[in-house]
Order: structure tokens, then C-alpha cells, then sequence
């Protein structure tokens, strides 16, 4: 049975996939002439690269990096929201170097116990390592567990249980040990 060519929206999915799946760096897919390579380059404030092979997909891969501006403008917008709350604005604002902001790596929902009326995974004091889950984040009814990726204590929790967060938004800043 022959595989039909994918279209410009299959393509479109497969980048915003890649753009929210933290464990994908680089993807590469040939399927007859269509071509299609995306890399993610870490250390760039865009945090998105696309790159097209031929002019079919060209189109829709170019213009993915058009809405990076919106995106890099997104954290200034939750400036405002986080400037009502006094906490949120006093944590984000203000990390000491000995401190490490956990980001939300993606567009989710952010629950900070493993289900409903379950104690948290982690409370203000709480000593965390590395691999220590911190919270989740779900996205499209699938959970993303976040790992706190540094050893010390939990000084602030900056958002809520069952929050809407944006991509990069702080969480929970922790001082190293």
C-alpha cells in the first residue's frame, strides 16, 4: 500500500511537536522529495530554528519562526498578570545567585501533587535533589513530570495547583545546597 505525501498541515503538526517535546534536539525526515530538518539550538533566544530542504514545505517552516517573536514576547505579558499577586511578582523578580528558577518547559496545566488530594510533591523547606519531581505539567491530557535538576531547598512556589502556565514561566525558585 503506497504512503500518501504528507501535507503542509502534517508537517506543521510535526514542528509544533517537536517545539513542545523538551527531549527532541534535532529531527530529520525525508519522505520522497519533501524534505524536512529542524534543530533546536539551545543557548539562542528564539529557542526554535526550522530549517526546509525544498521549496514544498518552505512555506509553513519559515513562517514558524515568525510567531518566535511572540513568543519571546510572551514573558513579558505575564509581567503584568504576576505584578496583582504579591508573591509571584517578589519570587520571579527577585532570584539571588545562589538560586535556581524552575521554568515550565511547555504550554500546560501545572499540578503540583500527583493527583487530586494528594499532599504536594514539594512544599516551601523541602530539601530536593536533582532527579526530585517538583510538579506536572499536562498538555493535552498527557503528564510531563518536572524534575527539580538541582540539589537544595525549596525557597518560593510561585504558582498555584492546577494553574494554566506559559512556556519559560518561573514555578518555584530553589536555593542550591
Amino acid at each position: 500500500m503506497p504512503l500518501n505525501p504528507p501535507d503542509i498541515k502534517e508537517l506543521k503538526a510535526i514542528v509544533d511537536w517537536v517545539n513542545l517535546t523538551e527531549d527532541v534536539r534535532e529531527l530529520s525526515i525525508k519522505f520522497g522529495d519533501v524534505e524536512l530538518f529542524i534543530s533546536r539550538d539551545r543557548q539562542s533566544g528564539s529557542q526554535r530554528t526550522t530549517a526546509p530542504a525544498l521549496a514544498a514545505p518552505a512555506p509553513a517552516a519559515e513562517q514558524t519562526p515568525v510567531p518566535a517573536a511572540p513568543v519571546s514576547a510572551a514573558p513579558a505579558a505575564p509581567a503584568p498578570a504576576t505584578q496583582a499577586p504579591a508573591a509571584p511578582t517578589g519570587g520571579a523578580g527577585d532570584v539571588a545567585a545562589d538560586e535556581v528558577l524552575v521554568k515550565a518547559p511547555m504550554v500546560g496545566v501545572f499540578y503540583a501533587s500527583p493527583k487530586p488530594g494528594d499532599p504536594p510533591f514539594v512544599s516551601v523547606g523541602d530539601a530536593v535533589t536533582s532527579a526530585t519531581v517538583v510538579g506536572i505539567v499536562e498538555v493535552m491530557k498527557l503528564m510531563n513530570n518536572l524534575e527539580a535538576k538541582t540539589e537544595g531547598t525549596v525557597v518560593r512556589i510561585l504558582v498555584k495547583n492546577e494553574q494554566a502556565v506559559e512556556y519559560g514561566q518561573p514555578l518555584m525558585v530553589i536555593k542550591r545546597a
